[in-house]
């Protein structure tokens, strides 16, 4: 069969489109990336006369596609995919994107693998890049499609890799100067720290103004707001702070002189919470560890007195669907609403147009939850998670086998005195840890989908939206429910409407996987 006639026959067919679109960093989205993908592939569907169901935000940012993380349950494409495999999605459908590498940078084996099982869903994937439709009927009739797909995904890869070495090779370039006691890249130092010298040395007088901040925190009991407005009547411009720096400054380690790296070349170690001691620090643990404890000590809802409907229940499980940074609370009382705190903070480097009244949305959320089919939620998507958790499982501890066989392979060198066989056992010893702790992890989510008290919370959400509608509800009853909520709940995502005229978007992410 002729492939273009195969493509056209397949193009015709097809009547929904579901448009992807991906960028690996928010410093892409700056660029317009996002926007760029948006505004083309919507262009690209109205030429060719689709329908566009935008009932999925099919967003990643800030996903790797080089390391699979746009395929977790809690990515877009990920969550996408769980939904072809629930009947979500209607048929006949097309995966619209840019280019393939939008969708995988993997390996070539694991990128055919997602590019195939797309496909055998009976989903058509097309590139508007280049506009070539892949399909499985076109590929049975003529296999010169994959023959392309491969030869892009395989390049995708080696583009990916060859960046990945240049960043390793960088990172390990900056941790060797950071041992030794040489600046190395000016970003990871505070504004405390001095960068124009050979090494990094304090100055003084900022770093006075941040002890006086901890001291406000711990001895006057001082809230961020309070705090702000202190160091700004006494050091006006001198020392403009916002809530944002605030809370770096309580919960990162900066102070105790720590760096803790964000961005290193290997997912590997970025989970692992590194802590590299790089420059000296202005305050010592104790006090750190004091502001901290005050904090938390603030926050510590109160009971006895009713409640109002403002109260934000679902602080920290709120996220901006376009940045991915925490949504807040902006205002008070009855006129509260939900903002982006990054554009709340910075005004221009978040797109998130949606402000949302606390109290309707609070309302609308509560009702969404109650709602939620508790059999559904334990039966069909636990049992969908724990499948995918036991092939991690399984994957892991095999993984750990080979490891600790090489371990013991290596024995026989480091008995013989050989130095590079003892640094191998070294670095194999600290992968081996990781992957202790990744088994750890995984045997806990199992061992929580498998407990009573998810069925317990799904209840107790419910018994509270009775009392909360009734204005029944007390403070006291606000700590278990925000517990129930949190033992449900993994986050709830909210996305602005792409277009005038359409609803905000809010997705609620649980925790069985759902």
């Amino acid at each position: 069969m002729n492939i273009k006639k195969a493509m056209d026959t397949t193009i015709a067919r097809t009547t929904y489109c579901y448009s992807y679109h991906r960028i690996s960093t928010l410093k892409q989205k700056k660029g317009g990336g996002i926007k760029r993908q948006i505004e083309d592939s919507e262009a690209f569907c109205n030429e060719q006369g689709w329908t566009m169901d935008t009932s999925f935000k099919l967003t990643d940012i800030g996903k790797s596609a080089f390391h699979g993380k746009n395929l977790d349950d809690k990515a877009a494409l990920g969550s996408f995919l769980n939904a072809v495999d629930n009947g979500l999605i209607r048929r006949p459908a097309i995966l619209l994107v840019e280019s393939l590498d939008r969708l995988s940078r993997a390996n070539i084996m694991d990128a055919l693998e997602l590019f195939i099982r797309i496909l055998n869903t009976e989903i058509s994937i097309c590139t508007y890049h280049d506009r070539m439709i892949y399909s499985k009927e076109s590929i049975e009739a003529n296999f010169g499609p994959l023959l392309i797909s491969i030869t892009i995904l395989s390049r995708a890869h080696e583009e990916s890799a060859t960046k990945s070495k240049r960043l390793k090779k960088s990172w390990k370039d900056r941790r060797e100067k950071i041992a030794n006691g040489i600046i190395a890249h000016k970003r990871i130092y505070p504004d405390w720290i001095d960068v124009n010298t050979d090494s990094p040395t304090i100055i003084e007088k900022r770093a006075d103004m941040i002890r006086e901040v901890f001291d406000l925190c711990i001895n006057h009991n001082m809230s961020y707001g309070l705090i702000i407005k202190s160091m700004r009547e006494k050091y006006g411009e001198e020392f403009t702070v916002s809530t944002r720096y605030l809370n770096n400054l309580f919960t990162q380690k900066r102070v105790l002189g720590l760096y803790e790296p964000k961005e290193l070349a290997s997912d590997k170690y970025r989970s692992l919470h590194i802590e590299i001691p790089a420059y000296p620090a202005i305050i010592d643990e104790d006090t750190f560890y004091a502001a901290k404890a005050a904090i938390k000590s603030r926050a510590t809802i109160k009971s006895g007195r009713p409640a109002k409907r403002e109260t934000n229940f679902f602080r920290s499980l709120l996220f901006c669907g376009e940045c991915g940074y925490a949504m807040g609370v902006n205002g008070s009382n009855r006129y509260s609403s939900y903002k982006c705190k990054t554009r709340l903070t910075y005004r221009t480097e978040c797109s998130q147009s949606s402000v949302i009244a606390t109290n309707d949305f609070q309302t609308v959320l509560l009702k969404a939850i109650a709602v939620i089919d508790k059999d559904d939620m334990l039966v069909s998507a636990s049992n969908s998670k724990k499948t995918k958790l036991s092939k991690e499982l399984s994957a892991k501890q095999t993984e750990l086998e080979d490891k600790q066989g090489q371990v013991d392979n290596l024995a026989k060198l480091v008995a013989a005195g050989s130095e590079t066989g003892v640094r191998m056992i070294v670095d194999l010893e600290k992968d081996i840890g990781f992957i202790n702790q990744q088994i750890l992890e995984i045997q806990e989510q199992l061992k929580m989908l498998a407990s009573p008290s998810m069925a317990a919370s799904i209840d107790h959400i419910n018994a509270f939206h009775k009392r909360f509608q009734l204005g029944k509800a007390t403070r006291e009853d606000q700590m278990p429910f925000v517990e129930a909520l949190k033992n449900t709940i993994e986050k709830i995502v909210i996305h602005s409407p792409e277009k005038e005229g359409q609803r905000t978007i809010a997705v609620i992410h649980l925790l069985s996987g759902m």
